[in-house]
C-alpha cells in the first residue's frame, strides 16, 4: 500500500507540474487539480514525497550533467566562450547581444522560458508545503525538515529569479482562482529581503549537520549561507541603484556572511578543503572532502562517452572530446604570481611573457588547459603555428582551417579544465557546488571592505577583517596573503573581485557578479583576448628569450556585445502581457 500512495501521488504531480508547463507563471494552483487533498497532505508518506520535488527535480541541470550541455554560465561572460560556433550556441548569441533568441533555446538554461517556468513552479510546491502543514500526520522532526527545505527553496527559487530576471512579487499563499493576476514588481532589493527573511525560517527548522545520504537536501548552515548571498546581491550596485532610493545593506551583508561563517565553524565538522585535496570538492567521490565545504549541492555521474562529457568537459583532440571551453586570455592575467603574490600586469611580480605559465597561482594549473600542460598522463599541443612545417594547419589540439581553428577546436589557446576528471576512459563523479563555504568568506571579504571602509578593520562582532577573510580562501590555495599594496579599500575591491574570478570560475557566479557591480561594458569585462603561439623553428631561436620553444603574443580576438540592459535577460512575453504592472525589464 506504501508503494502504491508513492506512485500515485508521483505520478499526479507529474501530471499537474506538466500542465503548469505550459501556463503563465502565476497558474492558480495547477498542483491541486488531478488528486485528492487527504490523500496527499493527511498522509505523511505523500506529503514528504509531493515536498521532495524541490529536491529530485532542480530547476535545470547543470554543466555538470546537463541534457544539452553547449557551454557554461561563464561562456556567455568574459570568462570563456564555447568552440561550436554555430548560431543556436548561447555564446554565440549573446556574442551579439541576441538575449531575444535565449529565451527559447533548449541550451541556454541559464535564461530561457523553461527556466522561468520551472522555478515559478518549485514557489508554488514550497508554498503549498508551508500552507498544508497543520495537516500533516508526521512526527515534529519531519515536519520540522518539510517547513525548513520549502522556506529554503522558496528563498532559493526568489534569488534565482531575481539575479537573472530583476525583481518579483513575492508570493507566500496561493493564489485564488478568480484573482487579479496582473501583480506589480518589487524591486530588487524589495525581493531579496524576503527572500532572506525566509532564509531566517528555514534556519528555525532545518539541522546544522545531516546524514551523507542526505546530501542535497539544505542545511541550517546553507540557509545562512545563501542568506549571506542574498544580501550580498542586494547590496551591491544593480539592487541599490536600481530606482535611486536603495539602501546601503552593506554592514548588513557582512554580518550575514559572518554569522553563517561562525555558526560553519562552531560545528566543528564544516572546513575549507586542504588544497592536496582540492581535486575532491568537485570530483571524485572522497565524501569525507566534499561534503565539508559544500554547503549545498548535488551529485552527479558523468559517462566517459555521454554528450555532457563530450560536448562541454574534454576538448577535441588528443582528450577525444567534440567540443570544448576556449578561455578567455583576459581570465588567465588574473591569476597571481605565487611566488609574490602579485597580478601579472605589476612590474615586481616576476611574470615572463616567453614563459607565462610557470609560478602561477597553483589554480591557474587546475581550472586552464594551456599548451604543453599534461592531462591525464597526456601531453597537449595547443598552438597555432609551427615554422618547422610549411602548410599551417595547427597541432594536435588546436587544428587550423586557413588560419581560423576548426569548430570545436579553441579560438584562445586555452580550454577549461575544472569538470574534467584525471583518469582517461573512467566515468566522473561530480558534484556541483550551489553553495561552499569558499563563497562566504568572500561574501563577507567583499562586504566588510564596503561596510568599513578598510579591509584591514575588524569589526568587533566578526571572526575577521576583509583581508583575513580573503586570505583563508588564498592561503588554501598555497597563495601568500592579499598584498600590502592593496590594503586600501579601492585597491582592496578589486583585489576581491579577482579573488572570486578565480576562486569560483566556472560555477555560474561570474555572470551575476559583472551583472551586480555593472562593470560589464567596460572593455576589459566585456572582451575576449587570446594567446597567438608559434612553435619556432627549431635550432632558429635563442632559447634565453624563447625558453620554451614557442613564442607567445597576446592577441585581441573578440568584442562582446554588453550594453546595460543585459544585466537582466528578458522576460518570458507571455507573462509580461498579462497587464500594465508586471512590466518588462529596461531595454527589452
Amino acid at each position: 500500500m506504501k508503494k502504491l500512495n508513492i506512485l500515485w501521488v508521483m505520478t499526479a504531480l507529474l501530471v499537474a507540474m506538466g500542465t503548469a508547463c505550459n501556463s503563465d507563471y502565476l497558474d492558480k494552483m495547477p498542483e491541486a487539480e488531478g488528486y485528492d487533498f487527504d490523500k496527499v497532505f493527511k498522509d505523511s508518506t505523500n506529503y514528504r514525497n509531493f515536498c521532495e520535488y524541490l529536491v529530485i527535480y532542480p530547476f535545470f541541470l547543470h554543466l555538470q550533467n546537463g541534457v544539452k550541455p553547449l557551454g557554461s554560465f561563464d561562456d556567455i561572460t568574459d570568462n570563456s566562450m564555447s568552440t561550436p560556433t554555430y548560431s543556436g550556441v548561447p555564446s554565440v548569441q549573446c556574442q551579439i547581444g541576441n538575449y531575444y533568441a535565449m529565451r527559447s533555446n533548449g541550451d541556454a538554461p541559464m535564461s530561457n522560458n523553461t527556466t522561468w517556468e520551472q522555478i515559478w513552479k518549485h514557489i508554488r510546491i514550497a508554498n503549498n508545503g508551508i500552507r498544508n502543514i497543520l495537516h500533516y500526520p508526521g512526527s515534529e522532526t519531519s515536519k520540522n525538515k518539510i517547513l525548513g527545505m520549502c522556506y529554503f527553496y522558496r528563498a532559493f527559487a526568489y534569488m534565482e529569479l531575481t539575479r537573472r530576471w530583476g525583481g518579483m512579487p513575492y508570493f507566500c499563499r496561493l493564489i485564488v482562482a478568480d484573482e487579479n493576476m496582473d501583480y506589480p514588481r518589487l524591486s530588487m532589493q524589495e525581493t531579496y529581503l524576503s527572500a532572506a527573511a525566509d532564509c531566517d525560517s528555514a534556519a528555525m527548522y532545518l539541522q546544522d549537520v545531516i546524514p551523507l545520504s542526505e546530501f542535497q537536501h539544505p542545511t541550517r548552515i546553507a540557509a545562512l549561507a545563501l542568506k549571506s548571498r542574498i544580501l550580498l546581491y542586494a547590496a551591491s550596485d544593480l539592487a541599490r541603484n536600481e530606482n535611486g532610493n536603495g539602501e546601503d545593506l552593506w554592514e548588513e551583508a557582512a554580518l550575514a556572511a559572518d554569522y553563517a561563517l561562525q555558526q560553519a565553524e562552531a560545528t566543528g565538522y564544516y572546513a575549507l578543503v586542504d588544497w592536496a585535496n582540492y581535486y575532491y570538492i568537485f570530483k571524485g567521490d572522497q565524501e569525507d572532502y566534499y561534503a565539508k565545504e559544500i554547503l549545498f549541492g548535488r551529485r552527479a555521474s558523468i559517462n566517459w562517452g555521454s554528450d555532457a562529457y563530450i560536448n562541454t568537459i574534454r576538448p577535441p583532440g588528443i582528450l577525444s572530446g567534440k567540443y570544448g571551453v576556449a578561455v578567455n586570455q583576459l581570465f588567465v592575467d588574473d591569476f597571481e604570481m605565487k611566488p609574490t603574490g602579485l597580478p601579472v600586469e605589476d612590474n615586481d611580480a616576476g611574470y615572463l611573457e616567453q614563459n607565462p605559465y610557470i609560478n602561477r597561482d597553483p589554480r591557474f594549473e587546475f581550472n586552464v588547459i594551456y599548451n604543453q600542460q599534461t592531462v591525464m598522463t597526456r601531453k597537449l599541443n595547443i598552438f597555432q603555428y609551427d615554422e618547422n612545417v610549411t602548410e599551417q594547419t595547427g597541432s594536435m589540439d588546436c587544428k587550423m582551417l586557413q588560419g581560423t581553428p576548426v569548430m570545436g577546436y579553441t579560438q584562445t589557446g586555452y580550454y577549461g579544465k575544472k569538470w574534467m576528471g584525471d583518469t582517461w576512459n573512467q566515468t566522473l563523479k561530480q558534484q556541483w557546488p550551489y553553495i561552499r563555504l569558499a563563497e562566504i568568506y568572500l561574501n563577507f571579504a567583499e562586504a566588510a571592505n564596503e561596510a568599513w571602509g578598510n579591509p584591514d578593520v575588524k569589526d568587533s562582532r566578526c571572526l575577521y577583517s576583509a583581508a583575513e577573510a580573503a586570505n583563508v580562501v588564498r592561503n588554501r590555495a598555497d597563495m601568500l596573503n592579499v598584498h600590502s599594496k592593496f590594503l586600501n579599500k579601492d585597491a582592496f575591491r578589486e583585489r576581491i573581485r579577482n579573488e572570486r574570478r578565480v576562486e569560483l570560475c566556472f560555477e555560474e557566479h561570474r555572470i551575476f557578479d559583472i551583472r551586480r557591480w555593472k562593470i560589464g561594458t567596460l572593455p576589459e569585462y566585456r572582451d575576449i583576448w587570446r594567446m597567438k603561439i608559434t612553435k619556432l623553428k627549431t635550432g632558429n631561436y635563442d632559447p634565453l628569450v624563447y625558453p620554451t620553444g614557442f613564442k607567445h603574443e597576446k592577441e585581441f580576438f573578440l568584442r562582446r556585445v554588453y550594453e546595460d540592459r543585459h544585466n537582466l535577460f528578458v522576460i518570458k512575453l507571455d507573462d509580461t502581457n498579462i497587464g500594465p504592472n508586471f512590466k518588462q525589464n529596461p531595454g527589452w
